[in-house]
């Protein structure tokens, strides 16, 4: 005996919806990183508050602090030049405190240098010490005044969350060029990998 079946439950366009899971992209529906970073608009800008309590001194290759605060400003303008500035503190582990302050630049046009090979960095420090109070955190400085340097640091010596967050901007002031840079230096797998299914980086989610 011939069992009748119901044309819409063999419809496949009847089951979309259905699923917990079927709002998901997948596959080629998912936006690649080099077409999320060609895609982002200029001017691209945002901040990050970030809050570190593991591996910091070797994180930050900074002492033998515990616990760090940074904040990130980030951005491309439409002229294509980075803007990186970064703000926080340093503390715990019996060491004095610091505040800090750091910008990191290169210079437009994006053929002018080459990316991820030096960065012009001015940064501004001071010790004190910080305490922890109702409305956060509260930094008294110490009898040293505070220092300042200007210094062109390699790819290499730069700090990984800092490295992470120009890779970004580098993407998105020259998509094709960034890529072909980090190819040379076997990490474009890595930083490919981190920001494939991030959806807080570049103004395009996956």
């Amino acid at each position: 005996m011939d069992r009748w079946v119901d044309p819409d439950e063999t419809d496949p366009r009847t089951w979309r919806g259905s699923g917990p899971h079927d709002d998901l992209r997948r596959g080629e529906e998912i936006g690649t990183v080099l077409q999320r970073a060609a895609r982002t608009p200029l001017p691209y800008q945002y901040e990050e508050d970030r809050y570190y309590a593991e591996d910091v001194a070797e994180t930050f290759r900074s002492r033998q602090f515990t616990n760090a605060r940074v904040v990130y400003n980030c951005g491309v303008d439409t002229e294509r030049r980075i803007k990186m500035l970064t703000r926080g503190l340093f503390w715990g582990g019996g060491e004095d405190h610091q505040r800090f302050k750091a910008q990191y630049r290169r210079s437009p046009p994006p053929t002018d240098s080459i990316p991820f090979e030096e960065y012009t960095v001015w940064t501004r420090y001071q010790y004190g010490h910080i305490e922890r109070t109702d409305d956060g955190l509260t930094f008294t400085s110490g009898e040293r005044a505070p220092e300042e340097r200007l210094e062109t640091l390699a790819w290499a010596d730069l700090y990984e969350p800092v490295r992470q967050r120009l890779v970004e901007l580098e993407l998105v002031r020259n998509p094709p060029f960034a890529r072909y840079r980090l190819q040379e230096l076997d990490e474009w797998d890595d930083y490919r990998t981190q920001f494939r299914y991030d959806d807080d980086a570049f103004a395009m989610g996956p």
